[in-house]
């Protein structure tokens, strides 16, 4: 599978994060639906990824990526990942999407 599942899960939440710079901020209702809308689909879109591409029986690096990114300073994107790393990366994204719904009943006058 040559699709840049890991590319994805990293960039996702940091240009999702940079458009709430264009969000409204009277009140605080829209940033609040629209974080725990990015904070779910990075969990969906993290499970996905791992239940459908990750073969846990293979002990190698896996959904690995190699991309050339700058060649003037010969700079390298590369991305993959074990059977360790694959329990902390599901867990951050369910512990986030969690803190959010939690915090979701936050104002800021509490």
């Amino acid at each position: 599978n040559d699709f840049p599942w890991l590319t994805i899960i990293v960039v996702f939440p940091i240009s999702a994060g940079s458009l709430m710079l264009f969000l409204p901020h009277r009140g605080n209702k829209v940033n609040k639906w629209y974080t725990i809308c990015i904070c779910i689909l990075e969990l969906l879109l993290t499970t996905y990824a791992f239940c459908y591409n990750f073969k846990l029986d293979d002990p190698l690096i896996q959904l690995s990526e190699d991309y050339k990114w700058i060649n003037l300073f010969d700079f390298y994107w590369r991305l993959g990942i074990d059977g360790l790393s694959i329990g902390t990366i599901l867990l951050t994204g369910f512990i986030t999407t969690l803190a959010t719904l939690a915090a979701f009943p936050v104002t800021r006058d509490s």
